[in-house]
């Protein structure tokens, strides 16, 4: 899953500690990771994704998704509501804000794994 790989990323870039940006960088990974995993989750168990521009509807359609689904819409509720801080750099990301968003990530990646294997 691609998913993984963005949280993989993620986690090694917020381990670089050289470049003021990175914190934003691996933020913005971890929220290509939900997206990506969500996207995977909603196409194996539903067969659809969310094509929208309004992530509520995205967030929505991944609640549904079984097992897992509600957890997953939280965790990826929680990276969406951080998306414009991080991709656009809105506000200033500090060096603890992606920790916390790669391990909503690697939640949401571990249980669309499990959605997709299902």
């Amino acid at each position: 899953m691609q998913a993984e790989s963005f949280v993989k990323t993620a986690q090694m870039v917020a381990e670089e500690t050289t470049d003021e940006f990175n914190p934003g960088v691996s933020a913005s990974l971890a929220v290509l990771a939900g997206i990506a995993a969500s996207d995977a989750a909603c196409c194996a168990r539903l067969g659809v994704r969310s094509r929208g521009e309004a992530h509520s509807d995205a967030v929505a359609l991944l609640g549904t998704v079984i097992p897992h689904g509600a957890n997953m819409a939280k965790d990826l509720q929680r990276l969406l509501n951080r998306k414009d801080d991080s991709h656009y750099g809105v506000t200033f990301v500090s060096s603890v804000d992606p920790l916390r968003m790669i391990s909503w990530a690697r939640r949401i990646v571990a249980s669309a794994r499990v959605a997709v294997e299902a």
